[in-house]
């Protein structure tokens, strides 16, 4: 649990921002282990790396909403649980998406250091809608 460690989480996050921008399903996957779990802002749950591969394909393909976007990270907060085990909290923002042209989101990053390397075994997203109570 390092300054290298925390380093490592935060850069899961900013390597996923830069394939969002490329609209690179194979390289927003990168860090998801085969059985990580996936929720995306809109409620949907993948259960694999595969299928969430398969979702960000529909969504950033030729007619996908999220064809022209792009998405930044402003706030990472890395929690440790154990030596191999972290939580990062983060506020995020998608500019660009067909439906809905600017999101503001929450989301909840949960990874393991497996070989040396920190992985993502699970993600939940939530979008923080304007005039509800926080």
């Amino acid at each position: 649990m390092s300054k290298a460690d925390e380093d490592a989480i935060r850069e899961i996050e900013l390597r996923f921002n830069e394939a969002w921008g490329r609209h690179d399903p194979e390289a927003m996957v990168e860090s998801l282990l085969d059985d990580a779990q996936f929720v995306t802002v809109n409620g949907a749950w993948t259960k694999t790396r595969d299928g969430f591969r398969d979702l960000m394909r529909r969504l950033h393909g030729p007619t996908g909403p999220f064809r022209s976007s792009t998405r930044e990270t402003p706030e990472m907060d890395v929690r440790f649980l154990a030596p191999d085990v972290a939580v990062m909290h983060t506020r995020f923002h998608i500019y660009g998406d067909i439906d809905e042209p600017e999101r503001n989101s929450v989301g909840l990053r949960v990874v393991r250091k497996v070989d040396g390397r920190w992985r993502t075994a699970a993600v939940q997203n939530t979008d923080v809608r304007a005039g509800r109570r926080h």
